[in-house]
């Protein structure tokens, strides 16, 4: 039989022995869990597929414009292309359908506007009002999409210019959100977007900068829509804003707005999928060979450009074509701006006929 001396040394020989088998256990399972983080970090599982939820997408239809040759030079802080990742999101913009009742809604956004007349036919969804109750003006709309350009005939009115009431910054940004309210088109999107004010002179003409507020005959709004997956929006023209408004200096409120373009088209947000993209040498070649859009040449007139910066951004058509896509942007020195095509070709078909409001010069 066992003495108590004997059975205590047993005991404490078990707990040591149950200890280091212990501390050996944790340690293979450390060792264990380092290895397979390494393994995961070193060659990490495969991202699962885009999921191309919304099946073939519309080809982009940038529009058409006629530019000189060009001479691209790639110039960006790393001498190449950026990786710009495998896949983007896009989004699903609702497609309004043509009604019965378009007609008469659009009526309603044209008599908030002061065109309480009948519009002439232009198209089958394009219509025309004309107006000479406070300044000849006209007001060109789609009936489907809603989008519209309004122009009023200031020149009828010399106090226009002679008025110089034009409004600040803050006051422009306020006057702009205030009107989409009042005509019934303002929304929590619009109110978080940016709005880029450019002071104008008129002569010859045409619109063209002013240096200053005090030197200008009118204000310009651009508002634009705020960006989507941190990634930037642009349109064809990435100076002007899915809204632009231009005021006069006039006291009057019906002659306070002299020009105005609306361009916007909701955007759901919970609806997405992920799809394909191109390399951004690829996009790169595309815009070299005249295949992608040219948005901007800026001021550079011997037309020769450096390519400074390239990023993911989307694409807000004038024509809405049922999905926010995105494009590879090429941004270069004193206001270039060039778009590709950002989704693989295998998931695009060719684009719709177009039945959108075209925007004149």
């Amino acid at each position: 039989m066992a003495t108590l001396t004997e059975t205590a040394m047993s005991v404490r020989k078990l707990i040591k022995f149950s200890l280091l088998g212990v501390a050996i256990f944790l340690t293979f399972k450390f060792g264990l869990f380092v290895y397979n983080t390494y393994i995961r970090v070193v060659n990490p599982p495969p991202p699962p597929p885009p999921t191309v939820a919304f099946g073939k997408l519309p080809k982009m239809a940038f529009p058409e414009k006629l530019h000189p040759e060009l001479t691209l030079r790639l110039e960006t802080p790393t001498g190449g292309t950026p990786s710009l990742g495998d896949r983007a999101e896009v989004l699903l913009m609702p497609q309004i359908r043509p009604s019965f009742s378009a007609l008469d809604e659009s009526k309603i956004t044209a008599g908030k506007l002061n065109f309480r007349n009948q519009p002439s036919e232009i198209t089958e969804r394009r219509y025309k009002w004309e107006s000479s109750e406070f300044l000849p003006s006209t007001l060109e709309m789609d009936i489907v999409s809603g989008s519209f350009i309004l122009k009023r005939n200031w020149q009828a009115d010399p106090t226009i210019l002679s008025n110089k009431r034009l409004p600040g910054k803050e006051e422009t940004e306020l006057e702009v959100k205030n009107w989409l309210k009042q005509i019934g088109l303002g929304n929590d999107e619009l109110d978080l977007g940016k709005i880029e004010i450019t002071y104008l002179t008129f002569s010859s003409g045409q619109y063209t900068k002013a240096v200053s507020l005090s030197e200008a005959d009118f204000v310009q709004a651009d508002l634009f829509r705020p960006d989507i997956n941190d990634l930037p929006i642009l349109t064809e023209e990435p100076s002007k804003g899915v809204v632009r408004v231009i005021f006069s200096g006039s006291d009057e409120a019906e002659k306070r707005i002299v020009q105005a373009e609306y361009n916007y088209f909701p955007v759901n947000t919970e609806e997405t999928a992920s799809y394909p993209i191109k390399t951004a040498s690829q996009a790169w070649r595309e815009l070299q060979t005249r295949q992608g859009y040219i948005a901007s040449i800026g001021n550079n007139p011997e037309n020769v450009i450096s390519i400074r910066r390239i990023y993911l951004g989307y694409f807000d058509n004038t024509t809405p074509q049922g999905f926010l896509m995105p494009i590879i942007v090429f941004e270069g020195d004193n206001g270039f701006f060039g778009y590709a095509e950002a989704i693989t070709s295998e998931w695009l078909e060719l684009p719709p006929a177009s039945g959108g409001l075209n925007t004149p010069n």
